[in-house]
């Protein structure tokens, strides 16, 4: 864990851009903040013109169907921003409960960039009909996603990192579409209820799972950690904790000679600090409950 932090501390002295790519659906017409109160965790109807939010959108069981960013730009309107892929089953899943509202549903593919390090909360900026400019959350370094429009000059501006997207994204602990977030995943595993959802509004699609398991203090079978090796890790490796397995690797990356990756950890080894991955010593560790500013 020393030498992650070691990494992500070196951003706090410069500032780095990586590419991005993200599917977008457009929410305009009369019904649209009211429609999305019902669909979203986050308090849609709560949110000023400019700000943004994550939120989660389950399906009626509660389990994730997406986890995403809204962002509130204009009366009536609304941008829905997530992994890149990912926006068809998002947009069926919408268009599922869209019954008798005035507000129509448009998936488009943004192009945009991350920047992180040293001063890069100073890029997010009020949002547009054409850009969104916005904190993430990542808890480990300061970033700021900036997607559609121009952004040519701030490519040029600033150097690529020397670790890649993916690794950044798995040292911070935030899961991906396909991989950690998952039809079979509820919201209380992947550690980002805290500032994905609202316990104060009204109602929406999925919440009573995510009520009791709240009332119950979050207890969930497993949750989603940090995997951490000098050795090679795979996707799909088992991760063992005194000699059973507690967790198998979904997402894997390598950078500055360590290899990453994200599991989720049964609860009975929620404390352990190592394990074992193909015989190879291997470092546990949850995740940070350090975040950036909730809105900006």
């Amino acid at each position: 864990m020393q030498k992650i932090k070691k990494i992500c501390s070196a951003y706090e002295n410069e500032t780095c851009v990586l590419k991005l790519q993200r599917d977008v659906i457009r929410v305009a017409g009369p019904d649209a903040g009211k429609y999305l109160q019902g669909q979203l965790t986050q308090d849609v109807l709560a949110m000023a013109e400019g700000e943004s939010a994550w939120s989660f959108l389950l399906n009626p069981d509660g389990k994730v169907n997406a986890w995403l960013r809204i962002t509130h730009i204009g009366e009536h309107k609304y941008l829905l921003d997530m992994d890149s892929d990912s926006g068809e089953v998002v947009l069926a899943r919408l268009l599922r409960f869209k019954l008798r509202t005035d507000c129509e549903l448009t998936l488009e593919k943004w192009e945009g960039i991350t920047i992180i390090g040293k001063d890069a909360s100073s890029f997010a900026g009020k949002p547009c009909s054409e850009q969104i400019a916005a904190l993430t959350l990542w808890p480990q370094i300061s970033s700021v996603d900036i997607i559609g429009g121009d952004t040519t000059a701030l490519l040029e501006r600033f150097p690529e990192p020397e670790q890649s997207y993916d690794f950044l994204r798995i040292v911070n602990c935030i899961p991906k579409m396909g991989t950690e977030l998952h039809e079979k995943v509820i919201p209380a595993e992947t550690g980002l209820v805290e500032k994905s959802v609202s316990f104060t509004k009204g109602c929406y699609t999925g919440q009573e799972l995510v009520a009791r398991i709240d009332s119950r203090g979050n207890k969930v079978p497993k949750n989603l950690m940090l995997v951490t090796c000098q050795e090679g890790m795979a996707i799909g490796d088992e991760v063992e904790v005194d000699g059973f397995s507690v967790g198998q690797l979904t997402s894997v990356a390598t950078g500055s000679n360590l290899t990453v990756g994200l599991a989720y950890i049964a609860r009975k080894a929620s404390t352990a600090s190592e394990g074992k991955v193909k015989g190879n010593t291997v470092s546990i560790n949850s995740q940070q409950n350090t975040f950036p500013p909730e809105r900006e």
